[in-house]
């Protein structure tokens, strides 16, 4: 007989037992999912606000250092008579317009299209054995996924969503917490009226610690990648983002009138030549 759990003097206890388990198991993956999802909110928003207008700012302030490095190389091949006529020189303007104009058309596509999803790898490191993600993996598509779909339930789209993903990416740990929580409390006799044995009680409480114990480390570890403000203060954190997205806006909105004037200060350039080449005839 196992001595796994010595305390439990019936079976009975030790379906009690699994069953108190199984209740952690279901309120670590709650607030795992809840984490989850509130990290992934800011990392989105962090990236959309903060990130790409960044990379926006940092492309205009390019074109504008670009736009007046050129200018004055004009001026100055003017200054030396380095220009046989006026349309060599409208020709030189017209080239680093159109280069320019093709450079920020190139900028605003390429932030128009959406990145390529990440495909997400397997989970390591979860301390399982191939044995038991097999026994994992078969337990999830009997119990798990007609428990969330649509076509098999009444759950909703985010319960699906959960699952689906963690089906997905193979998350091993995930998925064996999923398959505790819809398997249900455990009783004293299997699916099939059979009574379940103690040694076989036994093996699932030691499963379900198992279980326990991976989910906790995996929730541990998230717990630490989010931030404090994060978790106790999420509106504040997204006042700030939105504050920062608002300065680097104004920002771009600065350099980008400054790259307007310099577009306007090279045409004036071709438009005095040609003048000038005019006035000469």
């Amino acid at each position: 007989m196992s001595r796994l759990v010595p305390r439990f003097r019936t079976t009975a206890d030790l379906v009690e037992a699994t069953n108190d388990v199984r209740e952690q198991v279901v309120r670590g993956l709650a607030e795992y999912v809840g984490l989850a999802a509130r990290m992934r909110e800011f990392e989105d928003a962090f990236s959309a606000q903060v990130l790409h207008a960044a990379q926006q700012l940092h492309e205009v302030i390019g074109r504008r250092k670009h736009l007046e490095a050129e200018l004055e190389r004009i001026r100055s091949r003017i200054d030396r008579g380095g220009y046989g006529s006026a349309d060599e020189i409208e020709d030189d303007v017209r080239a680093v317009l159109d280069a320019a104009r093709a450079d920020a058309e190139a900028a605003d596509a390429d932030a128009a299209s959406p990145g390529e999803a990440e495909e997400p790898a397997d989970a390591t490191g979860d301390g399982l054995d191939e044995a038991a993600r097999k026994r994992i993996l078969r337990d999830f598509k009997r119990i798990v996924l007609p428990s969330v779909h649509a076509d098999t339930s009444d759950t909703s789209f985010s319960d699906f969503d959960i699952a689906y993903s963690a089906y997905k990416a193979r998350d091993f740990v995930l998925m064996e917490a999923l398959v505790v929580q819809y398997r249900g409390p455990v009783g004293a006799a299997e699916d099939d009226g059979r009574t379940v044995t103690r040694e076989e009680a036994e093996a699932r409480l030691r499963e379900y610690r198992a279980a326990a114990r991976r989910l906790e480390d995996r929730l541990r570890a998230l717990r630490r990648e989010i931030t404090q403000d994060e978790r106790d203060h999420p509106e504040q954190t997204r006042q700030r983002m939105r504050e920062r997205n608002e300065q680097i806006r104004r920002s771009i909105d600065a350099e980008a009138e400054r790259v307007l004037l310099l577009r306007r200060r090279l045409e004036t350039l071709a438009d005095g030549a040609r003048d000038e080449d005019g006035a000469s005839l």
